[in-house]
């Protein structure tokens, strides 16, 4: 059975990977010449240095099980504003206790679709409508550290364009994912995103694997704006990016049997001392 919990942080990933994903966000245009301060500073105060905290309401995650030691998978909704505009994401790291256990992006096959992103644009009101997806990008794993978005469509893997996953193993055991959106996922327009729509992502069962014993694991998630100064990557120089972080907590409950058992007990001790009375 699925289960639903709200939840702003848990969704950032799919709001910055979303944001701009089909190259059809971005400011009034890109300015040529040399990029300046000046031009870094115009390019922030088209989105008035709003970013991620500005938007993160209308969010929300399922797991398609929350049985201790099964594997799940994963489905974010989110409502994502364009007006008013935000600083588009260029980074987002995810760091997943130990206590899970991250099977690999390839887990179900190198080269196999592990997610995709359905996008929902027609009437964006906050609600994510499955009936009415007017874009798909699928998800792919190159092996077991790495996949690709193919934002592309063109079934392979665009260095410089496609946005990448890739798994690192913390200093305490922790699962590190991090997501790379070259140019905030769109190479045309500025720093901002303009794109109104309600999103979905996908993550197919197989690859994550919940903890063993029952409890409440906390997730982080932080994310790093595009540089103003050079709509992709910081050069230490400028206006600086944004950034946003936050802690989620997911509560992986006693399985359902457990709970029987206890209930039995509880039930019995009651019976015996209702006897012995």
């Amino acid at each position: 059975m699925r289960n639903a919990k709200r939840s702003g942080v848990c969704l950032i990933a799919a709001l910055s990977l979303c944001t701009g994903m089909l190259g059809l966000s971005g400011c009034v245009g890109e300015v040529s010449g040399t990029r300046s301060a000046l031009r870094a500073m115009f390019a922030l105060a088209d989105c008035d240095g709003r970013y991620l905290a500005d938007v993160a309401s209308s969010m929300s995650y399922s797991a398609d099980s929350l049985t201790p030691g099964a594997t799940s998978g994963l489905t974010f909704d989110l409502g994502i504003p364009g007006n008013p505009p935000i600083l588009k994401t260029r980074e987002i790291v995810i760091t997943i206790p130990a206590d899970f256990a991250f099977l690999g992006f390839n887990a179900l096959g190198n080269g196999a679709q592990i997610g995709r992103w359905d996008f929902e644009w027609n009437n964006p009101d906050g609600v994510f409508d499955s009936n009415n997806v007017g874009y798909t990008i699928p998800h792919y794993a190159i092996d077991a550290n790495n996949a690709y978005a193919d934002a592309l469509l063109n079934g392979s893997y665009d260095s410089g364009t496609d946005s990448t996953a890739s798994y690192s193993t913390g200093a305490g055991g922790e699962h590190v994912i991090t997501l790379i959106l070259p140019f905030g996922a769109a190479t045309l327009g500025g720093n901002c995103s303009y794109f109104d729509t309600d999103t979905r992502y996908t993550l197919l069962d197989g690859l994550l694997q919940l903890p063993s014993a029952a409890g409440d694991y906390d997730i982080g998630i932080s994310a790093t704006s595009v540089d103003p100064d050079t709509g992709d990557a910081d050069d230490s120089a400028g206006i600086g990016p944004s950034t946003y972080a936050r802690v989620v907590t997911m509560t992986v409950p006693e399985p359902s049997g457990t709970l029987l058992l206890a209930s039995s007990l509880l039930v019995l001790g009651v019976l015996r001392r209702v006897r012995r009375a």
